[in-house]
């Protein structure tokens, strides 16, 4: 099943989270681009260089960048790409200016390619972090093979005293120090977010189960009523008759005793009082009518297995949806034909507890003609033929916590909608519940 399109607020907030990681980078990125030109900078004043160094003029350039890399990000597009490309460009630059700096002789300032990993840690993930230290091993190696075999110049560069190496690490220190602080504050909110995100959908969870009971509760005195109707119908009939009876004998027996006058006229009156009773109950076990409307059943099945799916995984049971592309739509009440799979995939998860593994059920959809065919199967044993006969009967139940309700009610909903529901015993083993219906163009005619 396709996952539900982002609301507005959703795809709002995940645009913020982006926007503030890039901002993030971007400013981490100047910053270290800046202590490196102005330590430079120094570094130049001390050693009375005139010039500006390479990798002074290294620094500036991927200060400069970040305004290429601020108008790319806030586009929005190929982010992951983006900033990929990004890392293994401040690795480039790191590595031009260790070169400039002298390439072996500037081992002491290799710390400085311990920001990259850590930044990309912040906003993109552990295996970008592992890539960055890995391209920044190889360059670093690279760039030492190829000076000291002679195929890259050594730029030459003065003896670096233990203060100036000192003062670069503390400043590397620092700088790692507030991505780390970075990282721990992102994480605290990727963990508030996750907290938040699981209580509402436990929650949801909860509100699930919750409609779940009140579905069956509404199916069990759907069919208590549909039982009251045909009774109190029949009784109805009964005590038509009756008062019919009664006028007769009142008729006959006139002109006898006095007496017998006054209490058949009362048997009257309470027979009628009963008949108004009656209609009063066949008026209120009268289930309103659902509206109808275009249902496509391979999204009512995809839910029902969505929804069955962690309890029948602790169970040990699959599940499994099959419907063709062109699988006609049908028309119905959505929460009509909700009742019946769920009804259907719940009967089968109870015939497969005892039954050993694999134990699977399967949702099959098929078009024939006009007709569009759901069947639900399972590989437990099967029915036994006298339970056969009588699994559509109101109240008549295998399992002792069984009401008897659900296949009669599923039953009476699909052939309101025009089908039928039929079970059968499959030639390989296991049962098959077949869900026969109209498909939709034939439905609306």
């Amino acid at each position: 099943m396709s996952p539900a399109p982002a609301s507005p607020d959703e795809t709002a907030e995940r645009r913020e989270r982006r926007r503030r990681r890039l901002f993030q980078e971007l400013a981490l990125r100047a910053s270290v681009a800046l202590l490196i030109l102005l330590f430079d900078r120094v570094y130049v004043t001390v050693t009375a260089y005139d010039e500006p160094s390479l990798l002074s003029r290294t620094a500036l350039a991927v200060l400069l960048l970040n305004v290429p890399y601020w108008l790319l990000g806030r586009a929005g597009r190929w982010g992951r790409t983006q900033a990929y490309g990004r890392m293994l460009l401040d690795v480039a630059f790191i590595t031009l200016g260790l070169g400039a700096a002298g390439g072996l002789a500037a081992a002491p300032f290799i710390g400085v390619y311990v920001v990259v990993p850590a930044y990309v840690g912040l906003v993109l993930s552990r295996t970008a972090a592992l890539v960055a230290t890995a391209a920044s091993v190889v360059a670093y190696l690279t760039l030492v093979i190829l000076q000291e075999g002679g195929w890259i110049g050594t730029p030459p560069r003065p003896d670096v005293g233990e203060r100036t190496v000192a003062a670069f690490n503390l400043l590397m220190l620092a700088v790692v120090g507030v991505v780390i602080a970075l990282l721990g504050e992102a994480y605290r909110r990727s963990r508030s977010r996750l907290a938040r995100l699981n209580r509402e959908l436990e929650r949801a969870a909860e509100e699930t189960m919750r409609l779940n009971a009140e579905i069956q509760r509404a199916a069990r005195l759907s069919a208590l009523g549909e039982v009251t109707a045909g009774v109190t119908h029949e009784l109805g009939n009964l005590l038509t008759s009756a008062v019919g009876h009664l006028n007769l004998a009142r008729r006959k027996l006139r002109g006898g005793a006095g007496d017998a006058e006054e209490h058949f006229a009362h048997l009257e009156r309470s027979f009628e009082a009963a008949t108004r009773i009656v209609r009063n109950a066949l008026e209120t076990a009268r289930q309103p009518v659902a509206t109808v409307e275009a249902i496509s059943l391979p999204e009512v099945a995809r839910r029902i297995a969505e929804l069955k799916a962690p309890e029948l995984r602790r169970q040990g049971i699959t599940v499994r949806v099959d419907f063709p592309g062109d699988f006609p739509p049908v028309r119905g009440a959505p929460f009509q034909l909700q009742q019946i799979l769920l009804n259907l995939v719940s009967n089968a998860q109870h015939a497969l507890r005892e039954a050993r593994a694999p134990r699977a059920i399967e949702i099959a959809g098929s078009a024939h003609g006009d007709r569009a065919v759901v069947e639900v199967r399972d590989n437990r044993p099967g029915i036994p033929p006298a339970a056969l006969e009588r699994l559509f009967e109101p109240f008549f139940t295998t399992r002792p916590e069984g009401t008897g309700l659900g296949l009669a009610i599923s039953a009476g909903i699909a052939r309101g909608l025009g089908g039928e529901l039929s079970a059968a015993n499959r030639p390989g083993g296991g049962a098959v519940f077949r869900l026969d219906l109209p498909a939709e163009r034939l439905a609306r005619r």
